[in-house]
C-alpha cells in the first residue's frame, strides 16, 4: 500500500479513500441539518445527487494530513484548520464559477465576506467544526476505518467511487443541459422583444409560437436540473441572470403548489 507522509506521520491511500468517503457523507448531513432548520424544510444540499458532499471529504483529508501532527496545540489546529478549509471554499467557489458560468452559494448578506465566496462566520465554523472532529470524532473514525478488513474495505470503496464518478457525471451532463435551456430561453426572449419592437402593438403567429415555446422551456420538469437550483437557492448565473431567476421561481412556485 502506498503510503502518505507529513512531519513524521503516515497514512495509505486506503485509509485516505475511506476518510474522504466518511466524511464527505458526514458533511452532507451536516449541511442538509443546518439548511432544514434555517429554511423550514428538507433540502437537499451538494452538486452531487446522492447523500455526500465531495468538498468536505477533500477538506477533511486536507486537515487530517496536516494537521495531525499539531492536534494538540488547539490554537494551531483552530487558525490553520480556518485558513485551509475557506482557501479550499475559495478556489472550488471560483473555479466552479468558471468552469459552469454559475455561482452556486453567494455570502455577500454576510459581513466580513470576500466577493460572497466567503465570509468570516462561516471561516469560524470551520475552524471550530475542525477542531471538534479532530479531538472527537477523527480518533473513533481511524479506529474503525483501520478495523474494516482490507479486502472488504476495498470492495466498499470500489462501489463508493464508482457512484460518485457516476454520479458526477450526471451532474456536469444536468448543468450542462441547464445553461444550455438558459441559452435557450434567452435566445426566444431576444426574438420576442425583437418581434414585439417590430410589430409594435400587434401580435404576430410568429411571435405567439416563440411564447409558447418559452413557456413550454420554462415548464419543463428536468429532475437533476431542479434538484441543483434548490440545493444552491443562491446560485447566480454569470450569462443568463434573469433567465435563472425566472426559472428559480418557477421552480419555488411549483414546489409551493405541491404542498397540502
Amino acid at each position: 500500500m502506498q503510503n502518505i507522509s507529513f512531519l513524521g506521520t503516515q497514512w495509505t491511500l486506503y485509509q485516505m479513500a475511506f476518510y474522504f468517503v466518511i466524511y464527505a457523507v458526514i458533511g452532507w448531513f451536516i449541511e442538509v441539518c443546518y439548511m432544514t432548520v434555517e429554511l423550514g424544510y428538507f433540502q437537499n444540499r451538494g452538486f452531487l445527487n446522492g447523500p455526500i458532499c465531495p468538498i468536505h471529504g477533500i477538506g477533511m483529508v486536507m486537515i487530517i494530513i496536516a494537521l495531525t501532527p499539531l492536534q494538540h496545540t488547539l490554537f494551531a489546529l483552530f487558525f490553520i484548520s480556518m485558513f485551509l478549509c475557506t482557501a479550499l471554499e475559495l478556489i472550488v467557489g471560483i473555479g466552479m464559477e468558471k468552469i459552469f458560468h454559475n455561482t452556486w452559494w453567494d455570502y455577500t448578506n454576510k459581513k466580513f465576506n470576500f466577493k460572497g465566496y466567503i465570509c468570516l462566520e462561516i471561516s469560524i465554523m470551520w475552524g471550530l467544526g475542525c477542531v471538534l472532529i479532530m479531538k472527537a470524532v477523527q480518533p473513533t473514525i481511524a479506529k474503525l476505518v483501520d478495523g474494516i478488513p482490507y479486502t472488504i474495505g476495498n470492495i466498499v470503496l470500489f462501489f463508493c467511487f464508482a457512484l460518485i464518478l457516476a454520479d458526477f457525471i450526471i451532474s456536469l451532463v444536468s448543468v450542462e443541459k441547464l445553461n444550455l435551456r438558459l441559452k435557450q430561453l434567452e435566445d426566444i426572449g431576444k426574438k420576442l422583444r425583437a418581434g414585439s419592437d417590430f410589430i409594435g402593438g400587434n401580435v404576430s403567429d410568429e411571435v405567439l409560437e416563440l411564447k409558447a415555446k418559452y413557456d413550454k422551456l420554462m415548464a419543463q420538469k428536468r429532475y437533476f436540473q431542479d434538484r441543483i437550483l434548490r440545493a444552491f437557492p443562491d446560485m447566480r448565473s454569470t450569462q443568463y441572470k434573469n433567465q435563472l431567476e425566472e426559472l428559480k421561481s418557477k421552480i419555488k412556485l411549483r414546489n409551493f403548489q405541491k404542498k397540502p
